[in-house]
């Protein structure tokens, strides 16, 4: 699917609420064999409903048990849209702590969440 955005603004007002980090993500303890999620909410002040990609990065060795690597949605007109990705460590992951962050790409603009610790217990 190709998409084309226009972003217009009335009488010089900022675009910065285009596409804004809303929450989240906070840090994450899971203890090996069971699951958490790791999740951000995205918001917008735009009058149209517009789709948005989310990818989860983290450091390599995590990548088989935080994911999906990508998701995608569609941000409501005015509203919000929670994006969670999964963390689930197999029970033979030695306990440690790595780090997480998510970038999202929507209508041309690329907002990145902190960092926040994943913590194997």
């Amino acid at each position: 699917m190709v998409e084309d955005v226009c972003v217009v603004s009335v009488d010089g007002v900022d675009d910065g609420g285009l596409v804004y980090l809303a929450d989240g993500p906070g840090d994450v303890e899971v203890a090996a064999g069971d699951s958490a999620r790791l999740a951000v909410t995205v918001g917008t002040d735009a009058c149209a409903d517009l789709s948005l990609e989310a990818h989860l990065i983290s450091p390599w060795g995590t990548w088989e048990w935080i994911g999906p690597a990508a998701l995608g949605a569609v941000l409501p007109a005015r509203g919000t849209a929670e994006l969670g990705f999964g963390v689930t460590p197999p029970a033979w992951v030695e306990p440690g702590q790595w780090w997480a962050l998510i970038r999202i790409g929507c209508a041309g603009r690329l907002v990145y969440s902190p960092s926040v610790k994943v913590i194997v217990q």
